[in-house]
């Protein structure tokens, strides 16, 4: 590769680079990257990236809009469900684009490494490439993942050492610093990268920190002050599954036992989900409604309890039905359609922050005692079980680390 000075020095005038070579261009804060190892996982891609707050007339939404019940639940609610919703429809093909248009990135970098010379105009080349690679990621993954900003600032330090190389002289190193850009864009498309870091079934990112009821800031060093470790099972009515969960052990079992094959044992997994439609069937009202989730949530032990191996069905548990209607009304009148034909309501009570009634119908051969709130235009059915309201004991335990409790 030989140097030509044509339009070199004053690079950064001439590409426009001096703004994008600061991390400001990200809506995220991410902790510092300086010492990672390029394309290796870090918590930094998994950081929640901030939602962009909306221009909305509240006077206007009054006027025309129907009063919301549990105006503040259903938010949240539709926070989880939506991020559901997004696994189970397009998580698919939104990894497919990310890895596609690095792919493209990755092939720029390396046919401005074969040609025999480097100037301004081959290195415009690979800001384009890698900037279009992490608008890309913004697209398909930025409100659920926190990749781009962390994308954003390691390729803006790569380009940053390629152009001041570039600008001593320094073709050696250029051709090196285009050779670890490669491999970092190499890194972060990888399976085993998607995998473990952008994964739709061992998920430590929005849709957990939607779920948890007390996520602390990624950045908090001090470990006293990290919230306990949650564990949450979902099933879409898609046929997504997957988990959300934040600790420092890998589940090895798939979510409810959703991957092919058999091999012929006990499918505990299988058994679960089959256990959550006889438990919520007579608590679903179809008329209406856009689709269904459920969530597993689990009591699992604080970090230094945990064993090496997490086995989820070993803990106590206890599901959640979230059911998603067309509108607020829809939803309410999905309730008095359940309580005029398959449920029955005797009271109400209140756990987490609002009150719920209490329900019970016939469901897998017995009674089945449960919670039921509308939320918006969503209907949720909490803490199905055989024993009554009143004989439970410390029931709450596995719902603690649910939103549900969020103030």
């Amino acid at each position: 590769m030989e140097l030509t000075r044509r339009a070199l020095l004053g690079t950064a005038t001439a590409l426009g680079l001096a703004g994008c070579l600061s991390s400001g261009d990200s809506n995220v804060a991410y902790p510092e990257t300086a010492t990672r190892t390029p394309g290796e996982p870090t918590d930094a891609a998994l950081a929640d990236a901030e939602p962009k707050p909306s221009a909305v007339d509240d006077e206007a939404v009054q006027q025309t809009e129907p009063p919301v019940p549990n105006r503040q639940l259903a938010t949240e609610v539709g926070r989880v469900y939506g991020e559901l919703e997004w696994f189970a429809t397009d998580y698919d093909d939104s990894i497919r684009a990310y890895q596609r248009v690095l792919g493209n990135a990755m092939a720029t970098v390396q046919r401005v490494r074969d040609t025999a010379e480097f100037d301004a105009n081959r290195l415009a080349l690979v800001r384009r490439a890698t900037d279009r690679a992490v608008a890309t990621a913004e697209t398909e993954l930025g409100g659920h993942f926190g990749l781009p900003g962390q994308m954003r600032e390691e390729i803006d330090r790569h380009v940053a050492t390629i152009r001041r190389f570039a600008d001593r002289g320094d073709l050696d190193r250029v051709d090196e610093e285009l050779e670890r850009l490669h491999d970092y864009l190499r890194g972060i498309r990888s399976e085993g990268f998607v995998r473990r870091v952008l994964s739709a079934r061992q998920i430590d990112a929005a849709l957990y920190r939607h779920l948890h009821d007390g996520t602390v800031d990624s950045d908090e060093d001090d470990e006293d002050d990290e919230a306990d470790p949650g564990l949450f099972e979902v099933h879409h009515s898609a046929g997504y599954a997957g988990y959300a969960y934040g600790g420092p052990r890998y589940i090895e079992r798939d979510p409810f036992d959703d991957a092919p094959g058999d091999d012929g044992g006990r499918n505990r997994g299988r058994e679960l989900l089959a256990r959550q439609r006889l438990q919520f069937e007579a608590a679903g009202e179809a008329t209406g409604r856009r689709g269904f989730a459920y969530v597993v949530s689990y009591a699992v032990p604080d970090v230094a309890d945990q064993p090496s191996s997490l086995e989820p069905l070993d803990y106590p548990r206890t599901s959640l039905f979230v059911q998603h209607y067309d509108d607020v009304a829809t939803a309410g009148e999905a309730v008095d359609t359940l309580l005029d034909s398959s449920v029955s309501q005797e009271g109400a009570y209140s756990f987490g922050r609002d009150r719920w009634r209490r329900v019970y119908y016939r469901g897998d051969g017995d009674v089945i005692y449960a919670y039921l709130i509308q939320a918006g235009p969503f209907v949720v059915v909490a803490a199905p079980s055989e024993v009554a309201w009143e004989e439970r004991v410390d029931w709450t335990a596995p719902l603690d680390r649910l939103w549900l409790w969020r103030p």
